[in-house]
């Protein structure tokens, strides 16, 4: 285990802290830890931002040491008054980043490095390493010699800064890179639960539940699941006890804990679920009734579990959540822009916070911060832009502060409004008038990925409409989680009494069943009425009960979760890459896990509080009821996954060369050779026609471009590109002809010839040593690579 590259990335992390913090307290100074919690993803976002600009000239280990230190030269200007930050919430924020970190990196070190298989470890490996490489922004695409990356490599490029600040190598940068952006996220969520639970004014809501009534309900929670479920018990007595000691705690700490929990390790409900149901046939009849993916058995045992299953419920798309994203490892957007997105979280509830009266401040968080933060989501995670643009209109549209109060003080008259409709309806106008600004400052900030990256690949995909709708079972066992601590929550928070509490369980009844019978169809097309019958009710109420002044900020951020749910049930992005739905439900489901998560923590610590008034202890027990339970079945897919991943663990190690060294240690060598050369010299090497396979190692593993890598390039290139160079490919090894050869290794800069297993069982390769310009550079026992000297090639006639 390489413990001193481990100590090195803590140890930035930390600094990256240190130097986020005078620019997170100006966002968020009356948060109890000043938005120390959200200071490690600030530092990297003003990092990276002019990382962009200045890459597009120069780009390396200096350029990022000269921007580095320019960063901590404003930060220290920044803090030259100091920063009061209370010492305790400040040591919550480094232990939570901690724990989180060696949590994962105790994952990366028992996998076996990075692999083509079930992921896109080498498509973000290959980029990494690219960027390791690189002179200039855009990197070269590995997978496309001579040309620039089509993809959004703003995550990647944070990560490459990083290794270069560390002094990492690319393969032992990759786990930590991955390790951190969980744990900021991780740390992000229990900051943002915590800031939004303390700023609550209600105060019954600032007792914790007595220990001993969360003692005695953890206990037959745990009981009962461990019995319905199977499983062994040692895999519930952490999250039992987690949720015991967690109501305990003050609202602030419990909100935290139970975000935390939410995102770095709940599952969705499939798992406990289908646990269930091979112990009780009525739920394996109601399971396989409601309909899920149709290759999934309602039921499984402990034996028979696994991991991959529960993000793959849903017939058209992929449901990952965070925790099967991480112990999967890939070092994807999706879970790079997390600690971004609740950055963006925090500055839209600074501006909640903010006073009517401070326009210049509003101002100054709506038009300076949130462009930035809005352009680094861009080039870090294209598809997460406008669900930044979504939470910026909804808490213009949301906070107490009329939005009109924004304009100068003599044009507002012209938009006061006396009527309530008139009024509401003003404020999502100015809501989507604001996000439209924001979106044109932040694209004129990230301009130089607008142009060579979005704007290139943009012309592969469309908007479409009203794909294949939800079933009703596959929708709730990938939103139970939080349709049911939101959904408690906000009947608590709306209702007066328990008539309140019957009406709506009659009312969720009635739309359970309305989603499971009815079938609209107009014009042949199917409408979907399952994301809007469960879905709906809390974008509706979240919003209701927001303008009542009953709900805070998560309010906010359920609208934002719900809004997206039902969204790609009517709407999506078309593309080349996937059919249908399938791309963005993968993307945007996880963005909704991340914004409803912090919703979540919120919302379960306000369930799980001590009562006052008449049947106070039963009450106090039956909301911490409902917490533990939640927490523990949310857990039984995290404990079994961990289990069989620790189980299959040989020696520690975060290097991502793992895999290649044992299992092909033939190609292995060769790759190492490889790695040893500077630059980006080009190769040619057998096109990757079957993606997720082993194929284009040499590239992917070292960064050095290959002529046609994965099938993947078509999706941003299109067919005619990618399937021209893939004929050239095969011309150069099966050719007899040394003539044709040179002109294709001159017209695509090819320095050096890979020949291992996958071009021999491909092609009839030619032999080429003996032909002018062309030697072996070095043999492995499956692999050879011939050297190329493009100004001694057999000359070609005009």
């Amino acid at each position: 285990m390489e413990y001193g590259v481990v100590v090195r990335w803590w140890l930035l992390f930390q600094v990256l802290l240190v130097v986020g913090l005078p620019f997170a307290a100006r966002v968020l100074p009356d948060a109890p830890d000043r938005g120390a919690s959200l200071a490690m993803p600030t530092a990297l976002v003003l990092l990276t931002l002019p990382l962009l600009w200045v890459g597009q000239l120069a780009f390396g280990l200096w350029v990022v040491v000269a921007v580095a230190l320019l960063l901590l030269a404003l930060s220290a200007w920044l803090a030259r008054g100091g920063i009061e930050v209370d010492a305790r919430a400040y040591a919550e924020v480094v232990a939570v980043f901690t724990v989180a970190f060696l949590f994962l990196l105790a994952i990366r070190a028992a996998s076996d490095g990075v692999h083509p298989f079930a992921g896109e470890k080498f498509l973000d490996f290959g980029i990494l390493q690219s960027l390791l490489r690189a002179d200039r922004l855009p990197p070269q695409d590995m997978w496309f010699a001579g040309e620039r990356v089509i993809y959004y490599y703003g995550g990647h490029l944070m990560a490459a800064a990083m290794s270069l600040l560390t002094g990492t190598e690319g393969r032992f940068a990759y786990s930590p890179a991955l390790a951190g952006f969980y744990a900021m996220a991780v740390t992000g969520a229990y900051g943002l639960a915590g800031t939004i639970a303390a700023s609550a004014s209600d105060e019954e809501e600032t007792e914790p539940v007595r220990g001993s009534t969360a003692l005695g309900v953890a206990g037959v929670v745990f009981a009962l699941v461990l019995v319905a479920t199977g499983v062994s018990w040692h895999l519930l007595v952490f999250p039992a006890a987690l949720a015991a000691a967690a109501v305990t705690r003050s609202r602030r700490v419990r909100a935290g804990v139970l975000a935390a929990f939410v995102f770095g390790f709940a599952s969705n409900l499939l798992t406990p679920v289908r646990l269930l149901a091979a112990k009780v046939g009525l739920v394996e009849d109601v399971v396989a009734a409601a309909g899920m993916r149709e290759d999934l058995a309602p039921s499984i045992t402990p034996g028979t579990f696994d991991s991959w299953h529960a993000s793959r419920i849903v017939e058209t798309g992929i449901n990952e959540f965070p925790l099967f994203a991480y112990l999967n490892g890939d070092l994807h957007g999706h879970m790079m822009d997390v600690a971004v997105l609740f950055l963006v979280a925090g500055v839209a509830l600074a501006y909640y916070q903010t006073a009517a009266e401070r326009r210049r401040r509003r101002a100054a968080l709506l038009f300076g911060a949130m462009p930035l933060l809005a352009a680094t989501i861009l080039a870090t995670n294209t598809w997460s832009f406008p669900t930044v643009l979504g939470v910026t209109a909804l808490s213009v549209a949301l906070a107490d502060a009329a939005p009109h109060t924004l304009v100068p003080g003599r044009f507002r008259r012209a938009f006061e409004r006396n009527g309530r409709v008139g009024a509401e309806l003003q404020r999502v106008a100015f809501g989507v008038a604001v996000a439209a600004v924001v979106a044109v400052v932040s694209l004129a900030l990230v301009w130089p990925f607008v142009w060579n990256v979005l704007l290139v690949g943009a012309s592969e995909r469309s908007p479409a409409f009203l794909p294949e709708p939800s079933r009703l079972g596959s929708f709730v066992l990938v939103h139970g989680l939080f349709l049911a601590s939101l959904g408690a929550y906000l009947v608590a928070r709306g209702s007066r009494d328990r008539w309140d509490w019957a009406l709506v369980g009659v009312a969720a009844v009635f739309l359970v069943t309305l989603a499971a019978t009815f079938d609209l169809v107009v014009a042949g097309v199917p409408l979907d009425f399952v994301g809007l019958a469960l879905g709906g009710p809390l974008v509706a109420g979240a919003w209701l009960l927001r303008r009542r002044s009953r709900v805070g900020f998560e309010g906010v951020l359920v609208v934002a979760g719900a809004g997206l749910v039902v969204l790609v049930e009517y709407v999506y992005l078309a593309d080349n890459a996937s059919p249908e739905r399938f791309n963005t439900v993968f993307k945007v489901y996880a963005q909704a896990w991340a914004l409803w998560s912090v919703a979540a923590g919120v919302a379960l610590a306000s369930l799980a509080r001590r009562r006052v008034g008449s049947n106070a202890r039963l009450r106090s027990a039956g909301g911490t009821a409902l917490v533990t339970v939640l927490v523990v079945s949310a857990s039984v897919y995290g404990g079994l996954a961990l289990t069989n991943h620790f189980g299959q663990m040989d020696d520690p190690t975060i290097d991502a060369m793992e895999y290649v060294h044992d299992e092909r240690p033939g190609e292995a060598a060769a790759i190492e050779w490889l790695l040893e050369k500077p630059g980006q010299p080009h190769l040619v090497s057998a096109p990757g026609l079957e993606p997720y396979s082993w194929q284009n190692p040499e590239a992917s593993l070292t960064g050095i471009p290959t002529v046609a890598g994965w099938i993947q390039e078509t999706i941003y290139r299109g067919d005619d590109a990618y399937y021209t160079r893939v004929s050239d490919v095969d011309i150069v090894y099966e050719t007899e002809d040394p003539v044709s050869r040179a002109v294709l290794l001159r017209k695509h800069d090819v320095d050096y010839i890979w020949v291992g297993p996958v071009e021999r069982e491909r092609y009839d390769v030619a032999n080429v040593a003996d032909e002018p310009g062309i030697s072996i550079a070095t043999v492995t026992s499956s692999v050879t690579v011939y050297a190329v000297n493009r100004t001694e090639l057999v000359e070609t006639q005009n």
